[in-house]
């Protein structure tokens, strides 16, 4: 049986940070596109598509539709092939939805909350017909049990490279003491201006460094003892990450998170929000989670790291740790070759990895 990965490097990811990086580390080979593709980008249009609301959806485009009649095509012959969409949400359409394939098999990943997902792709066709999906967290486990049954939901967590991100005992923590943001994607933007406005009104001695698209700097414009950055190196953000006293990250929805799990493998404490599959990510070791829309919780939370070096100290730890022994991607990609037996029904001994 052979297993081809579908994926992509997301562009606002650093370089070693994303899911297309647990492609290095599983039995599948990456999918290359062939004759049809080839063929369907000279002759099918995206025109052709235009009356079928289900392909009109952000994400999805006319390369990645042509891409997916390919593998239709593919799957019209007996190979044992498993394809595994690492991007659902973005590449899958077509491709699970054909019920004849044989003894193919059609995987996707699923990244976006509930929440969001629900909203996307208004018809779940393709979710329900898949041969199996892969999540990232429990939370989304009881959202996606409505379209498949509970044994082809697999969860695997997501990972990061605990080789490059990690801490340096001889780069110190900044003084005064400075909080990280990284991102944009369903972060929450007024609960972060709020809590950064209040710590200075209440004089904590505490800086921010925001790392967001130059596009975001707008609304994040004059913010007491705040940085906005863009467009820095990786390491230049690895070194943000090692010096900075805290990861701070309201989310307002959320599975999992590159920045936090960057954070946690640099040995970097986590202030984030209660929602979605944080908690599974982040626990009481590893930082500190309030609830959402709660700027004193999170200014509370900023103090204490501002006053407390120990508890810097002993939440970074736990946090390398978690990386380490729980979403290094050797770990993460281990379970998910069990994850692929399992889909293919390969007798193996049991592994943490299962369906729910």
């Amino acid at each position: 049986m052979r297993i081809r990965l579908i994926y992509n490097h997301i562009t606002h990811h650093a370089r070693l940070s994303g899911y297309d990086m647990m492609a290095r580390y599983t039995l599948g080979d990456a999918y290359e596109t062939g004759p049809v593709y080839r063929f369907a980008k000279k002759y099918v249009t995206w025109k052709r598509l235009e009356k079928y609301r289900v392909y009109h959806t952000p994400w999805y485009g006319g390369d990645k539709m042509r891409r997916e009649l390919e593998v239709i095509v593919r799957n019209f012959l007996p190979r044992k092939t498993l394809t595994h969409f690492y991007y659902a949400e973005n590449d899958l359409r077509m491709a699970s939805t054909c019920r004849f394939r044989w003894n193919n098999k059609v995987v996707g990943s699923f990244h976006q909350p509930p929440e969001f997902l629900d909203k996307h792709v208004e018809d779940k066709t393709y979710i329900r017909r898949a041969d199996a999906v892969v999540v990232v967290a429990r939370s989304q486990v009881d959202y996606m049990a409505q379209f498949l049954p509970r044994d082809r939901i697999f969860v695997v967590p997501h990972g990061i490279h605990v080789q490059y991100w990690s801490p340096d005992p001889s780069v110190p923590r900044d003084d005064p003491p400075s909080f990280v943001f990284v991102g944009w994607w369903l972060r929450d933007l007024d609960l972060t201006k709020a809590a950064i406005h209040r710590c200075a009104e209440v004089g904590l001695p505490a800086r921010f460094k925001i790392v967001t698209a130059q596009e975001n700097h707008e609304h994040l414009r004059d913010l007491p003892n705040t940085d906005l950055l863009s467009g820095i190196d990786d390491d230049q953000l690895l070194d943000a990450y090692r010096r900075a006293t805290g990861l701070f990250l309201p989310l307002k929805m959320s599975t999992a998170n590159n920045a936090i799990l960057e954070s946690m493998a640099c040995g970097t404490p986590v202030i984030s929000t209660r929602t979605g599959g944080i908690p599974e990510y982040v626990d009481p070791s590893a930082g500190i989670l309030v609830e959402p829309g709660d700027v004193d919780g999170a200014v509370d939370a900023i103090r204490r790291l501002c006053e407390d070096r120990e508890l810097v100290a002993r939440l970074g730890a736990g946090g390398r740790r978690r990386a380490e022994s729980l979403y290094a991607w050797e770990v993460v990609g281990e379970l998910m070759n069990d994850g692929y037996r399992r889909i293919l029904g390969i007798r193996q001994p049991e592994k943490n990895v299962s369906a729910v």
